[in-house]
């Protein structure tokens, strides 16, 4: 069975529906999800220690495991060096707002799309609206809720707001990330999970796409 683990969002809203639901490759997009959201959500040193115990690549093998697509997950290198507080690329480097010309209007448009499904961004602000590991978070629940609905209407809806969600905030603003992180030299853990998620949400869009029809 599996079960979503929101970390950047709470639930603002009473969502009635199952909170497990069996195994799938729907679920499955979820956990990979999940396990990349977790890797941005916590701190250099924990980065660096999951990437020295393989922790990140193994979660990510167990999460793909049912994935309907292909999905190259290769070994996270081992750290080296000092790359500094958010993996050598700045401490607002992972704030999607922030490669936007209005960050105010981006975290508002994220919010809005997090409360129409009665989500809520961290009443403790630990984590901001427009944090990758947030976005991720909103991410893993939408396929969560898309394998949770017996409703084949409802299950399009969700998917459809995956698909406007990578297209809005998302695939542009990580590629340029990826490229970025490439070119500064950032830590070797960050680098390669930047370089996962890239590939993940490219070849997830393209999934959702096709099962959309457009």
């Amino acid at each position: 069975m599996f079960t979503y683990s929101l970390q950047g969002l709470e639930l603002s809203t009473d969502v009635a529906g199952p909170t497990e639901v069996e195994e799938n490759e729907t679920t499955a997009r979820s956990a990979v999800y999940q396990v990349l959201g977790s890797f941005f959500a916590a701190t250099p040193a924990e980065r660096d220690a999951g990437a020295a115990s393989g922790r990140w690549s193994q979660e990510l093998v167990a999460a793909a495991e049912l994935l309907p697509f292909a999905f190259d997950i290769g070994e996270v290198p081992a750290p080296g060096g000092s790359p500094g507080a958010d993996g050598g690329l700045g401490a607002d480097a992972l704030l999607g707002g922030e490669a936007t010309p209005d960050r105010d209007a981006e975290v508002a448009a994220v919010c809005r799309e997090y409360e129409y499904f009665g989500l809520a961004a961290g009443a403790d602000g630990a984590r901001p609206a427009d944090h990758l590991a947030t976005e991720l978070d909103f991410l893993q629940y939408l396929c969560f809720r898309e394998a949770a609905t017996p409703s084949p209407r409802l299950a399009v809806s969700f998917r459809r707001a995956q698909r406007d969600f990578l297209d809005r905030h998302v695939l542009e603003w990580v590629s340029r990330l990826a490229e970025r992180a490439g070119a500064e030299g950032a830590g070797k853990p960050v680098l390669w999970a930047l370089e996962r998620l890239v590939a993940f949400v490219t070849a997830d869009r393209a999934y959702v796409a096709a099962r959309l029809g457009s």
